[in-house]
């Protein structure tokens, strides 16, 4: 990110906005801190929203649990607490099992796989959200999710003894399923929780590594490919119907251009931060053939968890998704 970004970030990230020709001014909790990619491709949005709507919009962002807690990000918008939020959509899978489809091991494997799932998705995504009066405006991936752990691993039988950092309700199952002992831990938290011992591994993305300086609290990072999490920004709908047409244009030529930055920079960024780990002192390896295999065998039985669980609307998000070419 450039010196002029960062300066934009900073003054983003204060509490009060300052902009005189600005009419509206929005809050914006975000995921995480304002080194993110995500949320520095968040500072590009609201820029483009200001831009587009000349001024007459201005959107302040509130990183890493500032203002709102990050599982309480979709109730925040629903009630206007905040005008709109980002957020990790499997975190509120507990509230439908639709918005687990981003951590199901080795549905969609690499980013154009992955993209098409969301495209496939987004319409039954769409309608849960409007059902609960939010807008979707745009999804962002993650980079892949990896295995960080203190010890060298080749099989799940190595995880017997291993108590795993859980975000969502489908990282708490596949560690289950994996032999290990889920805890949920929000990113903000995950340095505590590995000095105190509260965890000894995690499943995430290079990001959240990078994020929380994981190479002083684990040896290694497992590079499975297994899945890639979405984060959603979503708006409250009745703050969006009030807008002017114009307006309402301008919010989602922003977002349309933040959801492709966003998947079309990933593999790359990606890259870098494995490699980042790696140069910090982590182990970067793959996963042992063998551990491979179970790890697949539980992305079946996790898919055969979601289509249970989802019932004819998984069954055409999956359709749909395997028709696309």
């Amino acid at each position: 990110m450039n010196y002029s970004r960062t300066i934009i970030a900073t003054l983003l990230a204060g509490t009060v906005a300052t902009a005189a020709s600005a009419e509206t001014t929005w809050n914006m909790p975000v995921r995480s801190n304002m080194q993110n990619y995500l949320t520095e491709n968040i500072v590009e949005f609201v820029e483009d929203v200001s831009e587009n709507t000349g001024g007459e919009i201005s959107i302040v962002l509130h990183a890493e649990d500032a203002l709102v807690r990050q599982p309480d990000v979709m109730r925040a918008v629903q009630t206007q607490q905040v005008e709109l939020g980002d957020y990790l959509m499997s975190m509120q899978s507990n509230l439908d099992p639709i918005f687990a489809i981003d951590g199901i091991p080795f549905l969609a494997v690499g980013y154009t796989e992955n993209r098409k799932l969301a495209e496939a998705a987004r319409p039954v995504i769409e309608e849960e959200l409007g059902e609960r009066g939010l807008k979707l405006l745009f999804i962002q991936s993650w980079p892949r999710q990896g295995i960080y752990v203190n010890k060298e691993v080749n099989t799940l039988a190595d995880f017997s003894d291993v108590t795993m950092r859980a975000y969502s309700p489908s990282t708490a199952r596949l560690a289950e399923l994996m032999g290990a002992t889920p805890v949920t831990i929000q990113q903000s938290e995950v340095p505590q929780a590995f000095a105190t011992g509260t965890v000894n591994a995690m499943i995430t993305s290079p990001t959240t590594g990078i994020d929380t300086q994981a190479w002083e609290f684990v040896s290694h990072f497992y590079d499975v490919e297994a899945f890639i999490t979405w984060n959603m920004t979503v708006m409250n709908q009745d703050v969006f119907d009030s807008l002017p047409e114009g307006q309402q244009e301008a919010v989602m030529m922003a977002s349309e251009a933040a959801e492709d930055r966003g998947w079309n920079n990933a593999p790359e960024i990606t890259k870098e931060q494995i490699a980042t780990l790696a140069e910090n002192g982590i182990i970067v390896e793959k996963p042992s053939d063998e551990m491979l295999v179970e790890l697949r065998e539980i992305g079946e039985t996790m898919l055969s968890e979601w289509l249970e669980a989802t019932g004819d609307r998984g069954k055409a998000v999956i359709d749909r998704y395997r028709s696309m070419d």
